[in-house]
């Protein structure tokens, strides 16, 4: 028999400059107790909390593309606390094949398309970030 699932032990940062989809999706999580998601308003202050805390995962927006792609490229390259191989999702209005071949080589494992459903990212943090009984059955 498996311990009762804690999700506040995993920890997703989401870097959202948009207010209401960044405490929507923060909420949401919280009230479904899928995982704790933290919240940073800029890539600048997403890159201060990687630098200081420990992700097992991050949401990412690509509202400013090349500084979030940098971001992504350091975290790849261990720059962080976390682990270099964390499940990574962005979020983006639109996407080119160029884009989606550098998301690809960044082994990002999920793209949002906005505007999305609630119910698209709680299906992608519960594919990204699943619970540890699922894991264990």
């Amino acid at each position: 028999m498996s311990a009762p699932v804690d999700a506040t032990r995993i920890h997703v940062l989401l870097i959202e400059s948009d207010g209401l989809v960044r405490s929507t999706v923060a909420s949401v999580c919280r009230e479904l107790d899928i995982v704790r998601m933290h919240q940073a308003t800029n890539l600048a202050m997403g890159e201060q909390w990687l630098q200081t805390s420990k992700a097992d995962g991050l949401m990412l927006s690509l509202a400013d593309p090349d500084a979030a792609l940098g971001l992504l490229g350091r975290l790849r390259g261990g720059d962080f606390r976390c682990e270099a191989s964390i499940p990574v999702a962005v979020m983006a209005p639109s996407c080119d094949a160029a884009m989606l071949k550098r998301l690809k080589e960044l082994d990002v494992r999920r793209f949002l398309l906005q505007p999305f459903k609630l119910r698209d990212v709680i299906q992608t943090v519960e594919q990204l970030w699943p619970a540890v009984e699922k894991i264990a059955a």
